[in-house]
């Protein structure tokens, strides 16, 4: 009977100390990026703000590119609004900088590789709206914020004004996955038919069981945009990319989608 109430007790212990512990670790849960209002009024440091929104959140810009320290995938913006008048002779700031967002193969920086999607194609799918913000916001980084939501650009986007997932339904685009999980969304876009989650088994494609521990979320986001960016060690080139391009499931994925895709192979990391 003592020998039962001390299991007890001890169970009962370990119980409390490990839910103590939980409740001492700091919780945080990640949100897709959502929709950010603009208005018609804004003035250029107003839309510089929501645009500094954009490229943090939904345009995930600091997937590649960084402020203020040398870029790894891509050129450091710090700066950009002062320089990218003089970038291209002929053109303004504003022309330089739509014609990199819109078509950013057209002019690369040398030392890096041309592994930016234009920003009004899947999988980022900006708006008119919220492309001239992130000029603004890009303007305003060494420069001043001139541009307004009534700035004329040499591109118009694709996308539907409200920039929402029922503008993405409207496209052709699978509105309804939205709303599932990470898991769900990798099952749903066949990626399992090439990858295994659960164990280091190699497939098609290589294992994502410890993906999360090999790669940040910003990798792991530009290996689904642009895969044959890096390739893993003992597979061929351009397999995933032609897969991809194939099932259409660059036309076919949502931001929203995206997202939930990388925060779900970031908690892989293989335990």
């Amino acid at each position: 009977m003592k020998t039962l109430l001390n299991i007890s007790l001890l169970t009962l212990f370990t119980t409390l100390f490990y839910w103590y512990v939980g409740q001492m670790v700091p919780q945080k849960e990640t949100y897709p990026p959502e929709d950010v209002a603009i208005g018609a009024d804004m003035t250029p440091d107003e839309l510089a703000g929501v645009g500094e929104e954009i490229v943090a959140g939904k345009g995930a810009c600091f997937s590649c590119h960084t402020i203020g320290s040398p870029g790894a995938r891509a050129p450091d913006l710090a700066g950009i609004g002062a320089r990218a008048g003089n970038q291209k002779e002929g053109m303004s700031d504003v022309e330089y900088i739509a014609e990199s967002l819109f078509d950013p193969g057209i002019y690369v920086v040398e030392g890096y590789n041309p592994i930016m999607t234009p920003a009004d194609k899947p999988p980022i799918s900006l708006t008119q709206e919220e492309i001239l913000a992130v000029i603004a916001y890009l303007q305003s980084l060494g420069g001043v914020a001139m541009v307004t939501t009534t700035t004329s650009l040499p591109y118009t986007s694709t996308v539907a004004a409200s920039g929402s997932s029922a503008a993405t339904a409207e496209a052709g685009g699978p509105s309804a996955l939205d709303e599932l999980p990470g898991e769900e969304l990798f099952s749903a876009h066949g990626c399992m038919a090439c990858h295994n989650v659960s164990e280091p088994i190699k497939m098609v494609g290589p294992s994502l069981y410890d993906i999360g521990a090999r790669m940040t979320r910003g990798e792991i986001y530009a290996s689904i945009i642009e895969p044959d960016l890096e390739v893993a060690e003992g597979f061929p080139g351009q397999v995933m990319a032609l897969t991809l391009q194939g099932t259409g499931f660059n036309e076919k994925v949502s931001p929203v989608q995206l997202h939930k895709l990388v925060d779900y192979l970031a908690g892989k990391t293989g335990n």
